[in-house]
């Protein structure tokens, strides 16, 4: 009995001691990390390109409402001289401007909790879930975020697929154990661009999910936790939640200017349409 006992305490000693020498490196870690993640996509993939594009269109566009007020104006007033200041007012394009680009980052934001996962990356977590010891070590989803992240830069992929062990975790309960505990066996990834939907279908694949699951049933007590664990993303109301607040309070701000840049046109082109009205009226011959 005690070799026993001196072997199960050497091998959990050089399990230990394994655990200790491997490099978690996620980018939760540090706020550069946290920066890097969300926003080295968006430059590096010039995105920001495109919105500010799409944002530089809308306000010249949104510059043809003001055209169109200062062309009845002048139907129903005396004509004048129309400058191009006039229509394309720098406060009220810069208004449009970076309201529909905070809407556009925001968004691309808010976009990146959705990991985009390659077959066979996903296979590796998979395999890292099934045989990770997901009790008995506290660093488990962070260990497997970081090896999953480590593998899919080795297959090509330039940006971490997981900010966090959270990221990680939630990201399986959502996407593999919720559509298996529905029944949809809806588990979706990407091959060569193309959307892969038929994941479970495949014999191996199956089975290694099957192998997951039963991994990770193991740390919790009943099926019903599971589907609270689902819905409760405590990553999503995390990092996630942080910029999406800070992003919908801009917004707000902004909606707010354009609303009452609104008003004060729309005022002002009914006031003049009914001082127009009144004039023309004392101005008929009785």
């Amino acid at each position: 009995m005690s070799v026993i006992s001196d072997e199960s305490e050497k091998d959990l000693e050089k399990c230990v001691q394994k655990f200790e020498e491997e490099e978690i490196e996620l980018p939760e870690d540090s706020s550069v990390g946290q920066l890097t993640y969300f926003l080295a996509p968006y430059v590096f993939e010039k995105k920001w390109i495109s919105d500010i594009i799409a944002s530089l269109s809308v306000a010249y566009i949104s510059s043809f409402v003001r055209l169109v007020y200062f062309s009845l104006r002048d139907f129903y007033d005396n004509p004048y001289e129309l400058k191009v200041l006039d229509v394309f007012s720098p406060l009220w394009m810069i208004i449009h401007y970076f309201l529909c680009f905070t809407f556009s980052f925001w968004n691309f934001i808010d976009n990146r909790k959705n990991v985009d996962i390659e077959k066979k990356v996903l296979q590796k977590l998979l395999k890292e879930v099934a045989e990770m010891d997901l009790m008995g070590d506290p660093l488990a989803w962070q260990r497997i975020a970081s090896r999953v992240n480590h593998f899919s830069e080795e297959t090509g992929y330039r940006y971490s697929l997981f900010c966090s062990g959270e990221h990680c975790m939630h990201f399986f309960v959502r996407e593999i154990v919720k559509p298996i505990e529905c029944q949809t066996y809806d588990i979706r990834c990407y091959q060569e661009g193309s959307t892969v939907v038929n994941f479970w279908k495949n014999p191996p694949n199956k089975a290694l999910t099957e192998r997951a699951l039963a991994n990770y049933n193991k740390c919790v007590e009943s099926f019903g936790k599971l589907s609270h664990t689902a819905e409760k993303d405590e990553f999503r109301d995390g990092i996630f939640e942080k910029f999406h607040s800070i992003f919908k309070t801009s917004l707000f701000y902004l909606v707010i200017i354009e609303l009452g840049s609104f008003m004060i046109m729309m005022l002002t082109f009914i006031i003049s349409m009914i001082s127009c009205a009144i004039f023309n009226s004392f101005a008929t011959p009785q």
